[in-house]
């Protein structure tokens, strides 16, 4: 090896930007990857964050009574053996007009994703809840590298707004 070249070259994999679609349940990565889910609209989102790892789970969940939520939480208690350290994001779960004026329906799964989130035994310090309430989609996404959450609200439109664009 020549003095000008003593310094190997390493080659680095670029990080990738991991989507959670509806029906994919969860994945996990961890930094330098970014992940997220795409549009919640009515589904819920989840994000259990390891600080200390870097290490992130990310679920989209049409239905989490049916779309198995309880074992997303029940791998994600694995990912750090101090599961007072990890951190919880929950969002989505745009209103259902069908479910209109009560939102029985909306309210059960909202109370469903509270009670198993402290059946897991997670804190409310640990957890931020942030549903959607209003006619707007929503991504959930986190850096894992420096533990930032974003949720990015997206604007619907109908059929008869494609004539304007």
């Amino acid at each position: 090896m020549s003095e000008k070249n003593r310094f190997e070259t390493r080659e680095y994999e670029e990080p990738e930007n991991i989507t959670v679609d509806q029906h994919e349940g969860w994945k996990i990565t961890k930094a330098p990857n970014t992940i997220e889910t795409t549009d919640l609209g009515p589904c819920v989102g989840v994000i259990v964050y390891d600080p200390k790892s870097k290490q992130a789970m990310v679920g989209h969940f049409v239905d989490p009574r049916e779309d198995n939520l309880q074992g997303m939480l029940d791998e994600a208690m694995q990912l750090s053996p101090n599961k007072e350290k990890l951190k919880i994001w929950v969002g989505g779960q745009q209103p259902n007009v069908d479910d209109a004026p009560h939102f029985t329906e909306d309210k059960a799964i909202r109370a469903f994703v509270k009670k198993q989130l402290e059946d897991h035994g997670f804190q409310k310090s640990q957890i931020t809840i942030k549903w959607q309430d209003s006619n707007q989609g929503t991504i959930m996404r986190l850096d894992p590298a420096t533990g930032n959450v974003e949720y990015d609200q997206i604007d619907f439109y109908d059929d008869e707004d494609d004539n304007n664009y």
